[in-house]
Parts: structure tokens; sequence; C-alpha cells
């Protein structure tokens, strides 16, 4: 999946000048399971609503959350995300976004072979991002709700519709035109 998120992002940076890009550490909680840790990015193109739409990544797994060495499952989100930022002028700005991506979930034992282990994700959601204006951090909460896209009895036991997280974003470069 690695490889998939540099071809998504070199190409994004081939068809367009880059106006802001944001990396960082994404915290989830997805309501009554464990936290999930990740990391997230996000891109704002200088030619198309600079600095208000974003397109993102972001890789959570339990791997390195509350489940890490733990009987828990182990399992990876993939989330493909475009956000759109309001009232971008002030510090604290609300964010509506909507996440589309994939849940695989590794249920290690044969003898779940025949349970389901994968999810498709659609979520919408809203949050508050602050953003300092003197430092390159920018820190985002936001709370949404996985749609279920598949038969009930098609996703895997660890798929919950809702969650919350925080992420916490470095600005690694911007361009002002």
């Amino acid at each position: 999946m690695k490889k998939y998120f540099l071809f998504y992002l070199l190409f994004c940076a081939g068809f367009a000048e880059a106006q802001q890009l944001n990396v960082g550490i994404r915290l989830q909680k997805t309501h009554q399971m464990y936290w999930e840790n990740g990391v997230s990015a996000q891109y704002s193109f200088a030619n198309f609503k600079p600095d208000r739409l974003f397109v993102g990544f972001d890789f959570v797994t339990s791997r390195l959350g509350t489940a890490f060495n733990s009987n828990a499952l182990k399992q990876g989100s993939y989330i493909f995300s475009g956000s759109w930022h309001f009232f971008k002028k002030r510090q604290v700005h609300l964010v509506g976004r909507l996440n589309a991506g994939y849940l695989n979930t590794d249920l290690e034992e044969d003898v779940f072979a025949e349970l389901p282990s994968s999810a498709v994700l659609l979520a919408p959601e809203l949050g508050l991002n602050y953003s300092p204006k003197n430092l390159p951090f920018s820190f985002n909460t936001g709370i949404g709700f996985y749609v279920n896209t598949q038969e009930e009895s098609k996703t895997p036991g660890t798929f919950q519709p809702l969650y919350y997280h925080m992420t916490l974003y470095y600005k690694l470069f911007e361009n002002r035109k």
C-alpha cells in the first residue's frame, strides 16, 4: 500500500503546482473499540481553491494503537479523502470531509477463514482545524460515520460506524503565489 500512496502523491504533484503539503500523525478511536494510530497527508493545489480544497491519504492501524502487543484483532484502514476548509482566515475553522477507502482485518487463525475480513469504507466527516498563524503545525479533530456499503453479514466484526480522530499536521512546504 505504501507504493500506492507514493504513486498517488507523485501523480498529484506531477499535474499541479502544490500550494501546500501537510504530513502528520493520526490517532483514531472507533466508538466502543480500541484506539488506532497512523499517518496522514493532505495536499492543496495552487491553481484550484488553494488552502480550501485538500486531497489526502490516511493509513490507520490497530497494530500501533492499543491493540499493540495484545489479543485484539490487527486491522488497517487505507483512506483517501477530499476536504473543504470553511472560514480559512480564522485560526480555528470548520472542516467538511468525505472519506473513501478500504479496511482489512487480519484474523490470524485458520478457523476464522470463512469470516469476512475486509470492507469498503465510505464516511462523511465534520471537524475543526486549529492553524496558528506563525507556526508550521495544525491540529485537526473530527467525527465521522462509516456508511455500511455491504450486506450486514459481509463486513468484519470490528467494523463500527462511529469514529472520532485527532491529527497533528506539520506543514512540509507551502508555495504562495
